[in-house]
């Protein structure tokens, strides 16, 4: 194993302590710092081969010193290790050419691990995503959200195609958005579109840019065909004007390819990279700040906020439609409420509702597939004796019950039963008679 020389800045003693007799251990030469001028003053005079720093330190943040250190050692790895574990520390480190972000608390290995592969580099990583960025919202610290974030640090500034996975209301669009502003390509077009049918007038619009297509899982085998051409078109195009493609599912693509319903060829094509996007029942630390920051966006200016039994209530809550679901619910209760204060109350009679739909939703999913699978069987079963076609057979299902139903709620009474379902009278006798509908 190849030895460096470590320049170490974390002022937190004990942290600091840890990470030298960890990388002592590996073999490497530690030096330590407490503060960030020093580790400017090593690092600009020549000294050392990888930088691994905190990134606040006395109330200053080492993203003011990376330049000025870049400028001098362009070839010196940086790595940060932070506990401010926000999209913003990642994206800064992105703009700033770090080499690798280890979000905070860490595994001693990752760090080991992380040197390593700085000292095999001959240059830092190439990400250049703009500053700008940090003002985007993804909101969140928790665990969950760490490879995200690194994960858009990583491939915004890159060419590779990639996928964007997870269940509706993770934030795919937001994500998609990231890697586009920050990378590259940020002052070219983000095209979000399913048709690729005219080949060159797509290459004209996208312009070298992004394209972004959501739930990819949904286009026809046509459209398949037409975005394989399109990428394979792409490849002849030089890297420096080269679009990418950004795509986002909440299906199992390798399930849907393996099963035939998807071309295993774009598949493996467009899931270069991929990102999953987590759940918000795996983010609970994170409900609280994204509730807080959905209400001070609809405020306007007025402080609002939560009590404190309401945001316990909004942690204990089960998020199916995840960080969608949570924002929709906030807005509403932002309008629906003037009270500067959003009590449990308020919140319990909100999620009630939702409760309620949520359960109607789930009944006429059940409903739906119920019906797919009725369908399913009918089509597999056709012969070429039938006297009846499956859609003639199909509708006869539908309108038996449905006629049955509007004569019982009306007493038998064929001309209000017509109107209820919106049909001429006469038609009400003829499809009674044709059914035999006593």
């Amino acid at each position: 194993m190849v030895k460096y020389d470590i320049l170490l800045a974390e002022d937190d003693d004990s942290i600091r302590l840890v990470l030298s007799k960890a990388l002592s251990r590996a073999g490497h030469s530690v030096k330590a710092t407490d503060n960030a001028q020093t580790l400017h003053k090593w690092a600009i005079s020549g000294v050392g081969d990888i930088i691994l720093t905190d990134v606040m330190m006395g109330g200053r943040e080492v993203f003011d010193d990376l330049p000025e250190i870049m400028d001098a050692r362009p070839e010196m790895p940086v790595i940060v290790i932070s506990a401010n574990n926000t999209v913003n520390t990642a994206l800064k480190s992105g703009s700033h050419k770090v080499f690798e972000y280890i979000p905070k608390p860490f595994d001693l290995a990752d760090v080991t691990e992380a040197v390593s592969r700085a000292g095999q580099s001959v240059n830092p990583r190439r990400n250049r995503i703009s500053a700008e960025l940090g003002k985007l919202p993804m909101i969140g610290r928790s665990a969950a959200m760490q490879p995200i974030y690194r994960a858009v640090s990583r491939f915004a500034a890159g060419d590779l195609p990639v996928l964007i996975s997870g269940a509706v209301g993770t934030g795919k669009d937001v994500v998609a958005q990231l890697l586009h502003d920050g990378g590259t390509r940020k002052e070219k077009p983000f095209l979000r579109t399913t048709d690729f049918s005219n080949l060159s007038l797509t290459l004209q619009k996208v312009n070298g840019g992004d394209i972004y297509i959501d739930e990819v899982a949904e286009l026809s085998s046509q459209q398949q065909d037409a975005l394989l051409a399109f990428m394979t078109e792409c490849e002849l195009i030089e890297a420096s004007n080269r679009p990418r493609v950004l795509s986002a599912t909440r299906k199992d693509l390798r399930k849907l390819s393996e099963e035939g319903q998807f071309r295993d060829d774009l598949f493996y094509r467009i899931n270069v990279a991929e990102i999953r996007l987590p759940l918000l029942s795996a983010r609970e630390d994170d409900v609280i700040e994204l509730a807080e920051y959905f209400l001070t966006q609809e405020a306007g200016g007025v402080t609002r906020r939560f009590q404190s039994e309401a945001l316990e209530l909004l942690k204990r809550h089960q998020w199916v439609g995840n960080v969608r679901e949570l924002e929709n619910l906030v807005r509403r209760l932002a309008v629906l409420y003037s009270d500067d204060l959003i009590t449990a109350t308020m919140l319990s009679e909100e999620l009630s509702k939702d409760v309620a739909n949520n359960r109607e939703a789930g009944a006429e999913y059940e409903l739906t597939k119920m019906l797919a699978s009725v369908c399913r069987t009918l089509l597999a079963n056709v012969k070429a004796d039938d006297t009846d076609t499956p859609h003639q057979i199909a509708l006869s299902w539908v309108e038996r019950p449905l006629i049955e139903e509007a004569l019982r709620i009306t007493g038998g009474n064929k001309a209000k039963a017509a109107d209820i379902m919106g049909i001429h009278r006469n038609t009400l006798r003829t499809k009674i008679k044709s059914l035999e509908i006593e």
